[in-house]
């Protein structure tokens, strides 16, 4: 109109009767049908638009639009949240939030992952919605035209987990940092609560442009290396950090799983972190069958068959005795002697229920009837977790004997133990009936 916006106002101050009136004004429609379609977007991306197009002389707010708008008697139905233009500020805060969360937990994110997290809230978003509303964001970072990150996030999981794995050893390449990474997480799903969204390991891709863009990490010729300084026992707390000088000290580096968690207790590490770390934990490495040592460590062929040879020979001398059956009264019992691995690992490898039992938690009692425990029978490998608690609280040695009895229909099953003759009477008995 070739006015100011205050001279604007004067005149429909002026002229009530303008407040009734639809002015015919195609410039100013063309402009509102242009915002509708670019947003989401920055309001300087929309003021530059106008100005490409020439639908402006100079450059226009979403609040000077807006009085346009209301001036001409037309809808305007865009908002300004957080800096950004958009028709729905609720899938805009909604898009932000996941990005943030999937930041925080697992370092980065696809656009897909997003439009998924987002869904999870209730709010259907797709993905190319995702990537128009993250695109205006000066929060988000683009790894590449896929991968996203939130930039001030204060706990950032995949760093914490690269972290504890260069500490140890470094240049690490990126498969086996992936690989790491993905085992490591995968013992952190297994203790999450069904409310809570597993982690997903970054891809090679992701895991590579998120290294190349933070600054405590760098890659060169696919080998991932650390820029600044990582001390072992601050990143893998002490118990890890003993576990690892532990193994070093060996003579060859390697160890047998045995010979490693009775080290360990020896040393009062709890044996059931210690089997954790062995399996789950970044810093270690299994060579091969029951052959362990840390990341980065350089074990020859021959040195692994020795540390294997000898385990096996000493596990043959240990008393292996194992009975099972069923009472008269239908109830499944097992007798076992107890082995080196048994005694470590709480882990019955055995099947001694009757196949068709289905994977059950039995809540385990004393001879006294008092709760000592949890033992789980999972059906599809026949094995028995969770008799550690039991082993550790009597202080059972290799080749004393446990006597257990279930009733699978309550759930619960009853423990004891003691000698081979001791233990030789309940066996005869449910054997004669």
């Amino acid at each position: 109109m070739g006015v100011t916006r205050e001279r604007a106002r004067q005149i429909q101050k002026k002229h009530e009767a303008l407040h009734g009136l639809h002015l015919r004004w195609p410039q100013l429609d063309a402009a509102l049908e242009l915002a509708s379609r670019q947003a989401p977007c920055t309001e300087s991306a929309l003021a530059d638009e106008l100005l490409d197009r020439g639908l402006t002389t100079v450059r226009y707010s979403l609040a000077s639009l807006r009085a346009c708008a209301e001036f001409a008697g037309r809808q305007l139905g865009l908002d300004m949240k957080d800096g950004v233009v958009t028709d729905d500020p609720d899938v805009l805060t909604a898009a932000y939030r996941a990005t943030r969360r999937l930041s925080e937990r697992q370092g980065l994110a696809t656009l897909l992952q997003v439009s998924d997290e987002v869904l999870d809230a209730g709010v259907v978003v797709t993905e190319g919605d995702v990537r128009a509303l993250l695109a205006t964001s000066e929060s988000v970072v683009w790894l590449d035209d896929h991968h996203v990150t939130w930039r001030s996030s204060v706990r950032n999981r995949l760093v914490n987990t690269l972290r504890n794995l260069l500490s140890v050893h470094q240049p690490v390449d990126l498969l086996s940092a992936r690989r790491a990474v993905e085992n490591f997480w995968a013992y952190r799903n297994a203790g999450r609560t069904a409310d809570q969204a597993d982690l997903v390991a970054p891809t090679l891709t992701g895991l590579r442009v998120f290294c190349e863009w933070h600054d405590q990490f760098a890659v060169d010729d696919d080998e991932l290396s650390a820029t600044v300084p990582l001390d072992l026992n601050a990143e893998l707390g002490v118990e890890a950090a003993l576990l690892v000088e532990l193994i070093r000290m060996s003579p060859n580096g390697v160890l047998d799983r045995t010979s490693l968690m009775e080290t360990a207790e020896a040393y009062g590490i709890n044996l059931s972190t210690a089997g954790v770390y062995l399996t789950f934990h970044p810093a270690f490495v299994q060579l091969d069958r029951n052959a362990w040592t840390v990341r980065g460590t350089q074990a020859a062929s021959d040195v692994v068959a020795t540390v294997q040879g000898q385990a096996r020979a000493r596990s043959l001398t240990e008393n292996r005795d194992f009975r099972a059956g069923v009472t008269p009264d239908g109830r499944p019992w097992v007798l076992l002697a107890v082995t080196s691995n048994v005694r470590l690992t709480g882990v019955l490898l055995r099947r001694w229920l009757p196949r068709g039992t289905p994977s059950t938690r039995f809540e385990l009692t004393d001879e006294r009837g008092e709760s000592c425990g949890t033992a789980v029978y999972n059906d599809e490998t026949g094995f028995t977790h969770g008799l550690g608690t039991y082993i550790r609280r009597f202080g059972l040695r290799v080749g004393e004997y446990v006597y257990m009895c279930a009733d699978p229909d309550e759930e619960t099953a009853s423990i004891t133990h003691g000698g081979s003759d001791e233990m030789g009477r309940p066996m005869q008995t449910h054997s004669a009936g």
